[in-house]
């Protein structure tokens, strides 16, 4: 089969959204299909050299030969500056999105995209021009698969889809309209609720990552063909041996912590001080490990609870440093978030735990119960999760649960308790790959029964 995959993010890029097409490339490219990989050539994050070769497959980049992923690859790229986005804005939020609104409504009322698509708008224009260069060097594709990514995939999927007579797969990693914290541009929502109905009503298949994502699409446009293909880990990637420090019990969170999850992050150690404090814990035998950006946070959060010196900073590390921390502690901590806006939500943090094998403890905020991470916590037992907002019935649960982790790792010298193998096997790429080549087969078995209608 010939399949062209459409994303904005790819390695070299690091960040977490590079992850899934790039697995679903390799996989597919490895059972015999001939990939395509269309990706933006932009950079969300620090590029790094750490996947094996990406060339596996045929890699085009929308923005050519001067983007940032090709000067990388070439060795020219020069990594001393922050992309704009990743700059903090020093204006107040509110004053912000009150700018950001009259600043687009005036340019819509000009006859101009609002200043909020336009970046997305030239890519699109890019990658529209690739996909006729492909198509004039003799390129033909049975499926594409476009994943967001930002909502310019999905009319470059729809576009490709038409120039190549193929079956289209609409992929959604996130939800394209923002809530909460993420809100910050009112015209944003508008364009994104018109490009995902747009999707639902012309794409043959709709992918999403969680049931809550796809309970949100069809509350904007019923239909049924959305299909739910979680997120993953590489299942194939070599995992160091290392063993977690005896005598103490250790968790371990990496990575950056964003704003709204401060909250679960205070709830935790408020758990561990109070835990210490009742004689459940031996002080001395606890051990937070952290790596990346917020030391300082951190720092602050674990001295206003009177417990800094269970907290080891390691600064910033590199993906395989990252990878040995993970696997040098008991308990693999993530932190997010399940809001009335805001559900399904799976951070990449959670596939990064199940690749461990060991106990996740997920630490959630928001006002809405029920979580997607609590119901799969229900049906596999990876751990344990806390949600904030049933903290009366939580916190209690989430102090008996570590007082079993550490009475375990006290007594027998390590911790026997591990996820369960259909929770490893689930998330797997290698699985979740085999789930997506399924999807593509009856897509293009369907176009096919569907032309040969027409022909009669």
């Amino acid at each position: 089969m010939n399949i062209l995959i459409i994303t904005t993010f790819y390695p070299p890029d690091s960040c977490i959204a590079a992850v899934r097409p790039y697995m679903f490339a390799r996989a597919l490219s490895q059972s015999g299909n001939n990939v395509t990989v269309l990706r933006s050539g932009e950079l969300e994050s620090v590029p790094f050299s750490e996947y094996e070769n990406v060339h596996f497959c045929e890699t085009v980049s929308a923005l050519g030969k001067n983007s940032p992923a090709e000067q990388f690859e070439r060795g020219e790229y020069q990594s001393d500056k922050a992309p704009a986005h990743l700059v903090t804005h020093s204006v107040p939020k509110p004053v912000r999105i009150a700018v950001k609104a009259a600043r687009d409504t005036l340019f819509i009322l000009k006859g101009k995209p609002p200043k909020c698509l336009r970046h997305y708008g030239t890519v699109l224009k890019y990658q529209k021009r690739a996909i006729d260069a492909l198509y004039r060097k003799g390129r033909r594709y049975d499926a594409v698969f476009s994943t967001c990514g930002s909502f310019e995939n999905i009319y470059a999927g729809k576009y490709a889809a038409e120039v190549f007579k193929a079956g289209w797969i609409m992929d959604y990693r996130d939800s394209m309209i923002m809530h909460d914290s993420m809100f910050d541009d009112i015209w944003w929502n508008k364009y994104a609720k018109d490009a995902t109905v747009l999707s639902l009503k012309n794409a043959d298949a709709v992918t999403v990552i969680s049931q809550g994502i796809a309970d949100e699409l069809n509350g904007l446009y019923p239909c049924d063909k959305i299909k739910v293909l979680y997120n993953g880990f590489d299942d194939k990637e070599e995992l160091p041996e290392v063993s977690a420090e005896s005598g103490v019990l250790s968790f371990c969170y990496t990575g950056k912590l964003h704003k709204d999850r401060i909250p679960a992050l205070k709830a935790f150690v408020k758990c561990l001080s109070e835990l210490i404090e009742e004689g459940k814990a031996d002080r001395s035998r606890i051990r937070f490990l952290y790596a990346g950006p917020d030391s300082e946070k951190f720092a602050e959060i674990f001295s206003e609870a009177g417990i800094k010196d269970i907290l080891t900073d390691k600064g910033y590390l590199s993906r395989t440093e990252t990878t040995v921390l993970q696997m040098s502690a008991d308990v693999f901590t993530l932190f997010s978030w399940n809001t009335k806006k805001s559900k399904g939500i799976l951070t990449g943090k959670f596939y990064e735990g199940i690749k461990t094998r060991k106990p996740i403890l997920a630490m959630l905020t928001g006002n809405a119960p029920g979580s997607e991470l609590l119901m799969l916590q229900k049906k596999y037992n990876y751990g344990f999760c806390y949600e904030q907002c049933t903290k009366a019935v939580s916190m209690p649960a989430l102090k008996r649960f570590i007082t079993e982790l550490y009475s375990e790792k006290m007594t027998r010298g390590r911790l026997e308790r591990k996820p369960s193998k259909e929770l490893y096997e689930a998330f797997s790429y290698s699985f979740l790959s085999k789930k997506l080549h399924s999807i593509l087969l009856d897509l293009t078995a369907e176009k096919a029964n569907a032309s040969e209608r027409e022909e009669k």
